[in-house]
């Protein structure tokens, strides 16, 4: 049975997702720095015997070679790294022009949305190539594709994981590895639970409604899927049409 190491385990696109891999036969690892929420998606998935938790900050390279050297004693494999770590909004900082930002709130942004991916892909890795087999999907963002004023770090994070997914998949390839990015616009989550978009913050999706977790997890899935065995180094758009490209 397949395993996954799914970061930022408490979102709820983790949720969705670890819900879909169960139903494909998948086994389940999830990581996070918040242990109640963590707690609380565990319990909504059920099957404990499949789903397993762990207090992960991805910022910590160290923490994260734990997690995949954990995963693979107990399992013998990881087949799969879901990064989903990341955000902005768990930090509750005001958006502001890049000009105004404060050079030391930098790394907040930073090191979870592009150190954090570094650190987990760094880790799984060896143990794919080892293998020879593995997929890994990386959670960027619309604004990968097109900056956001106000959001200059985060854009720029999320620019960044994709030319790190299109590195990597050239490299790992030839393992039978493949990786690749998922781009939502808006999206329904733990810290704006709803569907319907405000049209004054938000570009209005051409489908009219905000992104759910589930499209994300959808089109996670698929990636990790054998429907999607011979796609490797992409980003699939999932905003709605918020982010053409």
């Amino acid at each position: 049975m397949p395993v996954a190491l799914i970061t930022g385990g408490a979102s709820w696109f983790s949720r969705e997702t670890a819900s879909l891999l169960l139903e494909a036969g998948w086994d389940v690892v999830l990581g996070d720095i918040n242990q109640s929420n963590l707690e609380e998606v565990q319990s909504a998935l059920g099957h404990p015997e499949r789903v397993s938790a762990s207090l992960l900050d991805v910022t910590n390279l160290e923490a994260a070679r734990a997690i995949a050297s954990d995963i693979v004693v107990k399992y013998g494999s990881i087949d799969a790294l879901v990064n989903v770590a990341g955000g902005t909004n768990y930090l509750q900082m005001k958006r502001l022009p890049f000009h105004e930002t404060d050079p030391e709130n930098w790394d907040k942004i930073l090191r979870p949305n592009i150190h954090g991916v570094l650190n987990c892909c760094h880790a799984v890795l060896p143990y794919m190539i080892e293998a020879r087999r593995g997929g890994i999907v990386t959670l960027s963002s619309g604004m990968g594709f097109r900056g956001q004023p106000r959001m200059a770090l985060y854009s720029a994070a999320k620019r960044a994981v994709i030319g790190l997914t299109q590195a990597i998949a050239q490299e790992v390839g030839p393992y039978g590895i493949r990786a690749n990015c998922v781009a939502p616009g808006s999206a329904e989550s733990r810290w704006m639970p709803n569907l319907e978009p405000n049209s004054e913050t938000e570009r209005v999706p051409l489908l009219g409604a905000r992104v759910s977790a589930r499209d994300i997890a959808n089109a996670i899935v698929f990636l990790l899927s054998d429907k999607a065995s011979h796609i490797t180094g992409s980003c699939l758009d999932i905003s709605g049409g918020t982010a053409l490209h």
